[in-house]
């Protein structure tokens, strides 16, 4: 073989094998590319909360079906907007490639989520967003379309005219914030009902427990309350039963936990608006390792929301919803 032909196919060669370990290189594997590094910070790892659970399921599906160091911290309570603002500053301080971000607090979260992105670090919201455009994406829930969904479906089964109360979870929160506004845009067009104001139950189910059963007791005339979480909507779900009311109030509800399937199975709970916690997680961390490989991401995924009720709890495709780990 001639020298020239033999340096055409080394040439050849050593194309091939940048190539291959480009490709390598890209998805994280060697070639001097560590595995993307992302840390997801969630409202609150209060075990008692199965959204959250489920939610963190699927970013461990997401980080190893794509190879990803993934470190999941939360505080206690949602309520703790201070503790949250810590768990960032210290994710920004370990500068890893990207951080996911389930907000507590809509506006005091801001500064420290833009310093975030000002590092180079790439910031995905999950779930309840801040007031800030530097986010890459935002995985989420349409709240305010799920927050209408929730409206309609009180006033579909209302039977008469009264008094209609909302029990929400965290005062500042984005989430909080478009579904109240969306049972608000169709309650308040309602010539039947009369809306109170919002009770906040810092979601803690017992706190929404207590507030529900007070304003029973000072409210004769009610005939619906919505709840716009899971806490709020097991605990008013709670009082609701325990003062045998469950036929006179129509209780309409978020999220879809074992124990509000119970309530929904009971007739205590007359619909139950769910959202998709598992995907929200899985496509968050996807949409992070898009974001740190320079893929365009989209700005918004929506993550979708369904109602649900007793009549319909048990068709095949709600009860994937319902029980997504069945048969796996």
């Amino acid at each position: 073989m001639s020298g020239s032909r033999v340096k055409i196919m080394l040439a050849a060669i050593a194309a091939t094998l940048l190539v291959g370990f480009g490709l390598i290189y890209e998805y994280g594997g060697i070639a001097g590319k560590k595995t993307v590094d992302v840390k997801v910070i969630i409202k609150s790892t209060d075990a008692s909360v199965e959204f959250w659970q489920v939610l963190v399921d699927g970013v461990n599906e997401a980080a190893l079906e794509f190879d990803v160091n993934v470190e999941i911290s939360g505080m206690k309570t949602e309520t703790d907007v201070d503790g949250q603002i810590a768990l960032v500053e210290k994710a920004i301080e370990e500068n890893p490639d990207a951080i996911v971000l389930a907000a507590n607090d809509y506006d005091r979260l801001v500064p420290v989520a833009e310093k975030a992105d000002k590092k180079g670090i790439e910031l995905i919201i999950v779930d309840s967003g801040i007031r800030s455009d530097k986010p890459r994406s935002i995985v989420a829930t349409d709240n305010f379309k799920a927050g209408r969904e929730a409206g309609q479906e009180l006033l579909k089964q209302l039977a008469g005219k009264g008094k209609v109360a909302i029990i929400s979870y965290v005062k500042n929160a984005a989430s909080q914030f478009d579904r109240e506004k969306g049972v608000r845009s169709v309650l308040e067009a309602s010539p039947d009902i009369e809306l109170l104001d919002t009770y906040y139950a810092e979601s803690s189910e017992e706190k929404a427990y207590v507030k529900a059963k007070q304003l029973l007791a000072d409210n004769a005339d009610i005939v619906g309350i919505v709840g716009l979480n899971e806490p709020t909507s097991v605990g008013t779900g709670r009082a609701i039963r325990e003062m045998k009311l469950q036929d006179k109030v129509t209780l309409i509800g978020f999220d879809s936990s074992f124990n509000e399937i119970t309530l929904l199975d009971e007739g205590v709970m007359k619909a139950t608006v769910i959202q998709r916690p598992f995907q929200m997680g899985y496509l968050s961390v996807k949409t992070a390792v898009d974001a740190v490989l320079g893929k365009n991401v989209q700005r918004v995924v929506d993550t979708g929301s369904l109602v649900i009720t007793k009549q319909n709890m048990y068709e095949e495709e709600n009860q994937k919803l319902l029980f997504p780990f069945v048969g796996k």
